[in-house]
């Protein structure tokens, strides 16, 4: 038969027990420094080799200027055989009609076919993210003629801007995402606007 004293001892006992359980439970779940909440999870990728690929997709940013100035030969080092495009076209094309280094070669020489001197320059970026690198470009240049349903003249000087997004995969482009402001520049080549009266 146990006495009062006993039984006051083995509930106490049972209390410092069950609030020690508790407390390791809290430490296992939120981690050991109190009113930290959950331990952020370490990072699985090593600094060294981030760094390498920012490096990589910026150099890479680098060629992909050059080959949309001009330098087509690019395509074949910088874009990948099953390179994808997802953009609204110009030309009322579907974008999967441009696939692989060669189509987006052909696309690029197109577009300086109808726009001569055309640059193309880095106004914000490029901004790194994993495997995806965006930059908004400034173009400038002259219309050359050859788009339907224009009034500009040929040789009107013409200035747009846009956004790339690029998934690199394995040191070339994988995907590309285009966002041009294809309203300004067709205001700028008057596309539907009345042809401007000879003057008398």
């Amino acid at each position: 038969m146990t006495t009062l004293a006993q039984r006051n001892a083995h509930r106490g006992f049972y209390a410092i027990a069950a609030a020690a359980l508790v407390a390791a439970s809290l430490t296992t779940a939120f981690g050991a420094t109190p009113g930290a909440g959950a331990a952020h999870p370490k990072p699985t990728v090593p600094a060294g080799y981030v760094a390498s690929a920012s490096a990589s997709h910026r150099t890479l940013v680098t060629q992909w200027l050059a080959f949309w100035n001009g330098d087509l030969d690019l395509a074949k080092t910088i874009v990948a055989p099953d390179f994808a495009l997802h953009a609204t076209l110009l030309d009322g094309r579907s974008d999967t009609e441009i696939s692989g280094p060669a189509g987006l070669a052909g696309w690029v020489a197109q577009s300086h076919g109808l726009f001569g001197d055309l640059r193309f320059t880095v106004q914000v970026g490029p901004i790194i993210d994993g495997d995806f690198a965006v930059l908004r470009w400034v173009a400038e240049g002259r219309y050359r003629g050859g788009i339907p349903g224009t009034h500009a003249p040929v040789g009107t000087p013409l200035r747009f801007t846009g956004t790339d997004i690029l998934r690199i995969e394995g040191g070339k482009v994988r995907d590309y995402w285009l966002n041009a402001d294809t309203g300004d520049l067709l205001m700028q080549l008057k596309v539907g606007q009345a042809p401007a009266a000879p003057a008398h």
